[in-house]
């Protein structure tokens, strides 16, 4: 089956930005900012994206464009390409934890779209401006508890994703990412100004520019070790989500990507707009935060709890309502189109079958493990494992586990036995000096396994 490919270096800059810009960015990235003082954590977050998150990102799309082939097979061709042994091994924990992750992303990502589709329908209607301050914390708690509500949304995101990507990589995929980001960014650029002209929306602007040293371990009695370590697995759980590493995206999104195009250029174009994206929802979030006198530190409820009352009491506050929630639609569009993409190419390669069947056969699996999911959260079914609904374990497992694994994996392949292939592969398409293959070599080889070392300890412990 002949391989698809973007029809352009900006296709797919575009397409992968839109993968990374995703609820993780706009739902997350903000409460996070509140919960960890602001300013240190977005600081935390850059250096994690510059010294581990940046040669992941070039190492898993190099992957990717080297083998031309999906996640489990990738890591055959290029380790039999230089006589790797136990390469079963490298595809399991390398590829078919990425299939399993991207299996248990996508049966919770569902879930949480619903709440978006569900909040956007609300506010076309104009029922969210009229619900009041006492009863919005209610209204979000009886949307959780009821599984037709959030069957039925998640269906209707399940069949729209199914659709663009029956469509292929340059009709579905790429179309959809060269029109959607625009409008997203115009979406971001109109509500950052709005929020930060609101009565009162300084101090939100000062928080998210002060450092609280507290956050990065100086304390009153001295340095301590905890602060940062909780500061820093936060960033760095926060960075792989937000850049879509360790799910197979990337790589399957590099497989399409032309070898005559730089790489380098490529992936510091998706880590801008990703990184201003991440910090456009936190100026829109925080500052109307504060202007309404409400807490930064309450969680992922700041986005369906806290916000509508922000936009209750603004001039024009129908409008911001709606840009709000269709921005959370587009950024959840482009993200599960490319989760969606990773299990379909796998598919269509082991099964040697075509996209739309493929596709369909992804669409009954997402279909059935978001239906179970939904039942558990909503409490129809009592399902628990290790005193977890379903939603909350797949959550757990792929934020903490799965991506973490894959990309510890994808590290230590390049790292120590691929790099001559990698480099080579970039090579083709823009210089590569000594400097940074030195970088590129002992952050593979050290900095960024210890990094994810010390994600996995913190999880366990």
């Amino acid at each position: 089956m002949k391989k698809e490919n973007f029809s352009s270096k900006w296709g797919f800059i575009l397409t992968s930005a839109g993968s990374a810009i995703g609820l993780g960015n706009i739902w997350r990235f903000p409460y996070l900012c509140g919960q960890y003082g602001g300013l240190s954590f977005i600081l935390v977050y850059f250096i994690i994206l510059l010294l581990i998150c940046n040669p992941l990102m070039v190492a898993e799309i190099a992957i990717g464009r080297t083998s031309k082939s999906n996640c489990v097979d990738a890591y055959k061709v290029i380790g039999s390409k230089v006589g790797l042994k136990h390469l079963k091994i490298w595809s399991f924990f390398g590829g078919w934890f990425a299939a399993f992750g991207v299996t248990l992303c996508l049966s919770f990502y569902f879930l949480v779209a619903s709440w978006v589709l569900y909040y956007f329908f609300e506010a076309v209607s104009g029922n969210l401006m009229h619900i009041s301050h006492e009863n919005l914390t209610s209204e979000f708690e009886g949307l959780t508890k009821s599984f037709s509500i959030q069957i039925s949304c998640g269906l209707i995101f399940l069949l729209t994703t199914t659709l663009i990507v029956v469509a292929g990589i340059k009709k579905g995929i790429e179309r959809t990412g060269l029109y959607l980001m625009p409008l997203l960014f115009v979406i971001f650029i109109l509500l950052s100004i709005r929020s930060v002209t609101l009565d009162g929306a300084q101090k939100g602007v000062s928080f998210l520019l002060t450092i609280d040293p507290q956050y990065l371990g100086f304390t009153d009695t001295g340095f301590q070790i905890r602060p940062l370590l909780q500061t820093f697995t936060a960033a760095l759980g926060q960075a792989f989500i937000s850049l879509s590493l360790g799910f197979g995206v990337l790589l399957v999104y590099g497989s399409y990507f032309s070898a005559k195009e730089n790489l380098f250029s490529a992936v510091r174009h998706i880590e801008f707009f990703d990184t201003l994206a991440a910090v456009l929802s936190a100026v829109i979030i925080i500052p109307a935060i504060f202007s309404a006198g409400l807490s930064t530190s309450s969680g992922p409820g700041l986005t369906f709890i806290s916000l509508p009352h922000v936009f209750q009491n603004l001039t024009g506050g129908y409008f911001w309502a709606l840009a709000f929630y269709l921005l959370l639609i587009l950024a959840t569009v482009t993200s599960t189109i490319s989760i969606f993409e990773v299990l379909v190419n796998l598919l269509m390669d082991k099964l040697n079958i075509s996209r739309f069947k493929a596709s369909i056969f992804v669409m009954l699996i997402t279909g059935c493990a978001f239906t179970l999911v939904a039942a558990s959260f909503s409490g129809v079914l009592n399902i628990k494992i290790f005193d977890r609904d379903l939603f909350t374990l797949a959550d757990w497992l792929t934020s903490t586990y799965t991506a973490t694994i894959v990309s510890l994996t994808m590290a230590l392949f390049v790292g120590y036995t691929a790099m001559k292939v990698i480099i080579h592969n970039i090579c083709r398409s823009a210089p590569v000096s000594g400097a940074f293959t030195r970088y590129f070599l002992i952050t593979l080889r050290y900095i960024a396994p210890i990094g994810l070392g010390i994600l996995l300890i913190n999880a366990f412990v």
